[in-house]
């Protein structure tokens, strides 16, 4: 029997029993289920049937014609194997050759823990020319390995700018003078040359020898500490207070605690005011904002926030439903017209599927430069208002742009009955506005002439609680505010996504899963190698 009839007889033997032991562990409730028996079955008697008609065919032949040939045969096989080894060391050499100086390495993890983020790319690509950075750690020799790794990292982004250096502060204590160190493990980083030098500075008043010293030797320290000492300064960002808006300070949910947090890390002055106490916008604000106000601003205040956007100033608007704030016919004025309604999603709960609540989800964005680089990954937001865009009751020049839109299975109803009852929301097709639904506006107006030409910028979201302590943290939503300031200040070269923090990889197992699972593991693996084996084995043989 040739070595073909052989393979093609025992592989049908295997292929029928794997077949007759399916309904032993299987249920047939699904496709593959049942047609793993039926296909392994219908192969198996095909091989067989072959294999014996084959073997019927051949009976006649005597071995004697195949006499003479074992020798020959295997002096074939022996050249053959040394040449295929040494193809495949070739090969291996080549590939070794093309490969060195040239290595790429890929971050497998789902929040992209292993590779720097878009904000300390963007942070390192906007040093000054000829500039240098320099970032030293100061550690005992034996516990620098883990800031080396990450600050060889900074390098392989802007190496020509960029130097990194380990000290031992015990070895070299004119170094721990010199960046006035105070304990082991800190991380000194300097942009520019030192200020007693002549070596000519960088004209926007960033990277002229200063020094920031971090005992954080993680990402989001290190760029901290970048951004600090190399970014320029974005002017006093004031938070306006007095009707019973958001508290800068407050760590409770609702608390802006959190995101001040993160806004000292951006390098942004944050301050507070009540305009009416003091009675004009502060002279050195660059931008204002209004987060969440729950009484209403007095013609004084409005009147001082629309002279702000008429002399070109930027101003940030965060309205909660169910709110009369006053600020409605300025925000018209630029085209943006808030809606008496609040946004109903639908969303997936444990054990009770889909159903309508007050969170809307947001991954459709507007070309705009706040939101570019979001793809289409989720901002969350909790109990917004609608925004209508309206031009044709804005001021001359008035562009506003959508940033933030809802999905189609979304609707605003201006019904707000059901949140008193606790009663799930239904939609009124009559009455309520479907999806998709605007939540953020972006606006831009050019005003002044000649020389004292300016652009006044706005941005209004229907949402104050996405920036509070309970949802900054999901999300996209820490980046759509510190993008909506970098853009209203001015700073749209440090528009990015910031650092990742570890996030667990997850792989959700279902049950469709675990069985999958078990019949490839259990049926088909062993049953293809012990097929290949048949093969291998007949064929070494033979």
């Amino acid at each position: 029997m040739k070595a073909t009839t052989r393979i093609l007889f025992w592989e049908g033997l295997v292929l029928l029993v794997f077949a007759g032991l399916t309904p032993l562990f299987f249920s047939f409730r699904a496709a593959y289920e049942l047609l793993f028996p039926v296909a392994c079955g219908g192969l198996g008697l095909l091989a067989l049937t072959i294999a014996l008609f084959t073997f019927a065919a051949q009976w006649s032949k005597t071995r004697a014609e195949n006499a003479g040939r074992g020798v020959q045969e295997t002096t074939k096989f022996g050249a053959n194997a040394v040449l295929y080894t040494v193809i495949f060391v070739a090969v291996l050499v080549f590939a070794n050759v093309l490969a060195h100086g040239h290595e790429q390495k890929i971050d497998l993890t789902r929040a992209k823990v292993n590779t720097l983020s878009d904000q300390t790319v963007t942070a390192l690509k906007n040093i000054p020319v000829g500039a240098p950075l320099e970032i030293v750690g100061f550690f005992k020799a034996g516990e620098a390995k883990d800031f080396e790794q990450l600050a060889a990292k900074y390098k392989a982004v802007n190496p020509k700018q960029v130097e990194v250096r380990a000290i031992d502060p015990d070895l070299h204590p004119e170094e721990v003078s010199k960046y006035a160190i105070s304990q082991r493990g800190a991380v000194a980083v300097t942009c520019g040359v030192a200020p007693e030098t002549n070596a000519p500075r960088p004209k926007d008043n960033r990277c002229t020898g200063q020094t920031n010293v971090t005992m954080d030797v993680n990402e989001q320290g290190l760029t901290t500490a970048v951004v600090k000492v190399s970014a320029p300064q974005a002017g006093a960002v004031y938070f306006v207070e007095g009707h019973g808006e958001v508290p800068l300070d407050g760590n409770e949910e609702r608390g802006y605690a959190l995101l001040k947090k993160g806004l000292a890390n951006e390098n942004i002055e944050l301050k507070t005011t009540m305009l009416l106490r003091e009675g004009r916008i502060p002279a050195d604000a660059r931008l204002l904002i209004v987060a969440g106000p729950t009484k209403k601003f007095p013609p004084e205040e409005i009147a001082m926030l629309e002279k702000h956007l008429e002399t070109g100033g930027r101003l940030m608007v965060l309205l909660d439903p169910m709110t009369d704030t006053g600020l409605e016919p300025l925000l018209a004025k630029y085209g943006v017209v808030p809606q008496n309604d609040i946004v109903v999603d639908r969303q997936m709960r444990l054990f009770e599927g889909s159903v309508a609540g007050l969170d809307p989800i947001v991954v459709d964005y507007g070309e705009h430069e706040i939101t570019k680089k979001f793809g289409r990954n989720p901002t969350l937001f909790h109990e917004a208002r609608s925004l209508k865009i309206d031009a044709k009751g804005a001021l001359p020049g008035a562009n506003a742009e959508p940033l933030l839109r809802t999905g189609p299975q979304s609707w605003a109803t201006s019904d707000f009955s059901f949140m008193k009852s606790g009663s799930e929301p239904k939609m009124d097709a009559k009455k309520d506005a479907a999806g998709p639904l605007v939540l953020g506006v972006a606006v831009e107006r050019t005003v002044g002439e000649g020389d004292n030409r300016k652009q006044a910028r706005l941005v209004a979201i229907g949402d104050a609680d996405f920036a509070a302590n309970r949802y900054v943290a999901q999300g996209y939503n820490a980046d759509l505010f510190f993008n909506s300031i970098n853009w209203l200040t001015g700073q749209e070269a440090y528009i990015s996504i910031r650092p990742n923090t570890f996030a667990p990889d997850v792989f959700t197992v279902t049950e469709k899963d675990t069985a999958l699972i078990f019949f490839a593991s259990v049926f088909l693996l062993p049953q293809l190698v012990i097929m290949l084996g048949i093969g291998v084995a007949i064929r070494r043989r033979s």
